[in-house]
C-alpha cells in the first residue's frame, strides 16, 4: 500500500536536549549550529514554511528513536540543542518524479529512472539551524547501520565539520537511537567530499584514505573507529565584517562598504550559500 504523506509544518517544535547546556561545549562537540546552505524549490509551502518530515523521530536516552532494518537509509541532524533528529528519505508531496532519470550537475551524478524528490535534512528541523549531519545507511555488506557526514546543507563547506565531530555525533547517535536488532557498524565514515577544504586537502594525502571503489576512486573517506586515533584539525576562525572599519551610509562610502562586505563574506564562507551539492 502506498504511503500517504501528510504536510506537517513548522509550528514551534521544541527538540529535547542531550543534557549538555553549554553552547560552547556543543559547538566543540558537534560544530556551530548553522543555517542550511539552501532550501529546495519544493520544500516550503506557499507561506514559506519548510515542511517537517512526517516520519520525524527525536531520540533521547529515555525514549530512543528506532531504526527499521527493512528501510535502506535514514538522514540524521544534530540539533542546536545537541539532540538527534532522525528522518526517512520519503517522497515529498510537492516534489517531482523523473521517469527517465536525469543528470544532476551539482554533484555530477546520473539519477536512475524513477527518481523522485524526497524530504531532505531540512525536514528534520523545519529548515532551521543544525550542527554536523549526515546519513545512517543500512549496510547490506556488513549487516549493520553505517553513519557518515553526508549532508550538503549542514556538513559540507562549514569550516568546523571535523572527523572528531562526526565521531562525537556517532557516539551520541548510538546512545539515543535503537538499532532494532541490527548493530551499528564498528566505524563511522568521514566522507572527504563533505569536508571543508582545508581538511579535504589534508586527508587526500593521508595513508588512511580509502575508497568505496578503488578503481574509480569513488567516495574517498577515512574510517573513525573507537579506540583508534582520530585526525585532529585546528578550526580556522570565522571572519566577521567590521562595519566601523569599512564605513557606512550612502554615496561612495556606502558603495565601498558594500564591496568590502561582499569581499569579506566571500572569503569567510567560500560560496557556501550558493553551492547546491546534495539531494538532502
Amino acid at each position: 500500500m502506498k504511503k500517504i504523506l501528510l504536510p506537517l509544518l513548522a509550528c514551534g517544535v521544541a527538540l529535547p536536549m542531550s543534557g549538555i547546556t553549554s553552547a560552547d561545549q556543543l559547538d566543540d562537540l558537534y560544530g556551530i549550529a548553522n543555517r542550511p546552505s539552501y532550501i529546495k524549490h519544493y520544500e516550503p509551502t506557499k507561506d514559506g514554511d519548510v515542511m517537517l518530515n512526517p516520519y520525524l523521530q527525536v531520540g533521547t536516552k529515555e525514549f530512543p528513536a528506532v531504526l527499521d532494518p527493512s528501510r535502506p537509509i535514514y538522514n540524521y541532524v544534530i540539533t542546536p540543542e545537541g539532540g538527534v533528529a532522525l528522518i526517512e528519505e520519503a517522497p515529498h508531496p510537492y516534489g517531482r518524479a523523473y521517469p527517465e532519470g536525469f543528470y544532476r550537475p551539482e554533484d555530477r551524478s546520473i539519477r536512475k529512472p524513477g527518481t523522485v524528490e524526497n524530504f531532505g535534512h531540512v525536514s528534520a528541523n523545519a529548515g532551521g539551524p543544525a550542527r554536523i549531519s549526515g546519513e545512517i545507511i543500512n549496510s547490506k555488506e556488513g549487516k549493520c547501520w553505517l553513519v557518515n557526514n553526508k549532508s550538503g546543507r549542514y556538513s559540507k563547506r562549514n569550516l568546523d565539520r571535523t572527523p572528531q565531530q562526526l565521531f562525537n555525533a556517532f557516539n551520541l547517535i548510538k546512545s539515543v537511537v535503537d538499532p532494532n536488532g541490527q548493530p551499528f557498524c564498528e566505524s563511522a565514515i568521514y566522507l572527504v567530499a563533505y569536508a571543508p577544504d582545508y581538511i579535504s586537502k589534508a586527508l587526500r594525502q593521508s595513508p588512511d584514505l580509502v575508497y568505496e571503489n578503488p578503481k574509480t576512486k569513488k567516495n574517498a573517506h577515512i574510517l573513525l573507529t573507537p579506540g583508534k586515533p582520530i585526525p585532529q584539525f585546528a578550526i580556522p576562525e570565522y571572519q566577521h565584517i567590521n562595519l566601523d572599519a569599512v564605513g557606512s551610509g550612502g554615496g561612495d562610502g556606502g558603495a565601498a562598504a558594500a564591496a568590502a562586505a561582499a569581499k569579506a563574506k566571500a572569503t569567510s564562507v567560500k560560496g557556501k550559500t550558493t553551492y547546491n551539492d546534495d539531494p538532502s
